[in-house]
């Protein structure tokens, strides 16, 4: 059963269409990865999805409109709400306290999320430090943010995401200015993540990496989802092949993961 669902949802910005009557669907431990060129509605999609943008009540017995999280319609909900219902997004641009150091920016969460409230410093901290260690970031915990490289800050903004508690992740473009060696080293906690019972949906253009980490996975252009399936079905999808791969690609990930 669906842990996010989005029901046919559509986002007028301007007078521009970004998402057409868009749909998809993503489980707890299941990694979705969502595919498309610049421009598609991919970020427009997980922005919607938190509240950052506003979506449209349901309407017609809740089949247009309607994003549902945990079996609970969330359309009205505000951001913090979504949060606290275990819905947490990661957005491409770092959004860490720079000036801050990686202490500092995991305590923000025991000060300020209602998870934490009735529970010891000490708890806290040990679970943050675990997951510090686990991503190679307990050296740094005095070190500031901002010096921080861009695969540290992405760990370190999941690191601060996992001690919120969430059931699922939206992480926008994770490996955007990410090095090789941190790509995998993500690649390999989110992996983790899944297996642990967090629902995963990600958004970026590392078309190759995103492959060897999915289990289902939604390609995006122009606000419609126009292929969906397992990585074989969307390697396989004509339109997927001809007009997003393109033919040079596509025999390359054939090669990897259809062992053609």
């Amino acid at each position: 059963m669906a842990l996010l669902e989005v029901s046919n949802c559509s986002q007028i910005l301007g007078k521009k269409h970004i998402l057409d009557a868009i749909s998809f669907q993503a489980e707890a431990g299941k990694i979705v990865v969502l595919l498309g060129p610049n421009g598609a509605g991919k970020t427009t999609l997980l922005k919607s999805i938190m509240g950052l943008l506003a979506v449209q009540s349901p309407t017609d017995n809740n089949s247009v409109n309607a994003i549902t999280f945990d079996n609970f319609i969330i359309n009205e909900l505000p951001v913090y709400k979504r949060v606290e219902q275990g819905l947490l997004y990661l957005p491409q641009h770092s959004s860490l306290f720079l000036h801050m150091t990686v202490r500092d920016n995991l305590a923000v969460v025991y000060h300020y999320h209602h998870i934490w409230h009735k529970i010891a410093w000490d708890d806290f901290y040990a679970e943050a430090l675990g997951w510090l260690t686990t991503t190679h970031l307990d050296h740094a915990l005095d070190q500031k943010a901002g010096t921080l490289s861009g695969g540290q800050k992405r760990k370190l903004e999941v690191v601060r995401s996992l001690l919120m508690k969430p059931k699922m992740l939206l992480l926008d473009e994770p490996f955007a200015g990410v090095d090789p060696k941190s790509i995998y080293e993500l690649k390999h906690i989110l992996t983790d993540l899944a297996q642990r019972g967090i629902g995963i949906v990600i958004s970026d253009h590392h078309v190759d990496q995103l492959l060897s980490i999915a289990h289902t996975v939604y390609v995006i252009v122009g606000g419609k989802v126009v292929s969906q399936g397992s990585i074989k079905e969307i390697l396989e999808n004509t339109y997927t092949k001809e007009s997003y791969l393109g033919t040079q690609f596509y025999e390359e990930m054939a090669q990897r993961f259809l062992r053609l």
